[in-house]
C-alpha cells in the first residue's frame, strides 16, 4: 500500500509477525524448546506493508490497508475473498488520555472494520499517559506492555482507552535475513493478543468480536487495582485461560 513491493525493509513487521506465527526453526533453544516459537504457529498470516524503511507511514496507506482487509480485492464486503478476520496493528500516533478517540480518522476506520466482522488489536503506544491512535478507538483492543514479571513497562501507554496487557519487554522474535533479536514495545505486546485471538478462532470460528473480548478480558490476570484500571486495563492476557473459557464444556449425566 503505497510501495512497489511488500518486502520488509525495516524489520519491525517481521518481528511482529514472528510473535504471531513463527515455527521457531533456527532460533535459540533452551532445554530443547525454541524461544522464537510464535503464539499461534498454525495461524495464517497476510501482510499489509504501510510503512517505509524508517518506519514512517501515511495515514492514507494505513486506511487503504484496513479497507482491503475488510472488503478483499473485489471491494465488496462479505463475499469470501477477504484476507483476514483478525487485524494486528503495531503502529500509532497522537492519542488521548480519554475513553476513546473516535473523532480520529483512523479510529473511525478501525471501528468500521470491527462493525464489519474483523477483530482489531492495536498497540497502545509507547508514551505513558495516553493511548495512541488508532488504539484509542472505542472498538479496538488497545494493548499495553508488561515485562516477564508482569510489571508494566514505564513507557507503555496508559489511560481510559487501555484494554489489556501482554508481554512486550525483551521479546525474542524473527528479523529479515534469518536472524533473531529481542525488541521491546507495545508493538511486541499487540501480536500476543492478535495471536491469542487466532487460537480462540481455531477453537470456534463463529466467535463474535464481543465474545472474543469477553474471553480475553474475563480471563486476564488482574494487575494493579482490582478490576479494570488505566495502567493495566483488565490485566495481562492468559492465552490458555481464554481458550478454555470458550472451549465447549463436557458434561457427564
Amino acid at each position: 500500500f503505497g510501495y512497489s513491493d511488500y518486502e520488509d525493509d525495516n524489520g519491525h513487521g517481521t518481528h511482529v509477525a514472528g510473535i504471531i506465527t513463527a515455527d521457531g526453526v533456527g532460533g535459540t533453544t533452551t532445554n530443547g524448546q525454541y524461544l522464537s516459537k510464535g503464539v499461534a504457529p498454525n495461524a495464517g498470516l497476510w501482510m499489509a506493508k504501510v510503512c517505509n524503511s524508517k518506519g514512517s507511514c501515511y495515514t492514507s496507506d494505513i486506511a487503504a490497508a484496513i479497507e482491503y482487509v475488510v472488503k478483499g480485492p473485489d471491494g465488496i464486503i462479505g463475499n469470501g475473498d477477504e484476507p483476514a478476520k483478525i487485524m494486528s496493528i503495531s503502529l500509532g500516533g497522537g492519542g488521548t488520555s480519554g475513553v476513546n478517540c473516535d473523532i480520529d480518522y483512523l479510529a473511525q476506520k478501525v471501528n468500521w472494520a470491527v462493525d464489519n466482522g474483523v477483530t482489531v488489536a492495536v498497540a497502545a503506544g509507547n508514551t505513558s499517559g495516553i493511548v495512541s491512535s488508532p488504539g484509542c478507538a472505542s472498538k479496538a483492543i488497545a494493548v499495553g506492555a508488561v515485562d516477564k514479571s508482569d510489571v508494566r513497562a514505564s513507557w507503555s501507554g496508559t489511560g481510559s482507552a487501555l484494554d489489556i496487557m501482554a508481554p512486550g519487554v525483551s521479546i525474542y522474535s524473527s528479523l529479515p535475513g534469518n536472524t533473531y533479536a529481542s525488541w521491546s514495545g507495545t508493538s511486541m505486546a499487540t501480536p500476543h493478543i492478535s495471536a491469542t485471538i487466532a487460537l480462540l478462532r481455531q477453537v470456534n470460528s463463529a466467535l463474535t468480536d464481543n465474545q472474543i473480548k469477553d474471553a480475553l478480558y474475563k480471563t486476564a490476570k488482574d494487575l494493579g487495582t482490582a478490576g479494570w484500571d488505566k495502567y493495566y486495563g483488565w490485566g495481562r492476557e492468559d492465552a490458555l485461560a481464554a481458550v478454555n473459557y470458550i472451549r465447549p464444556k463436557c458434561t457427564i449425566d
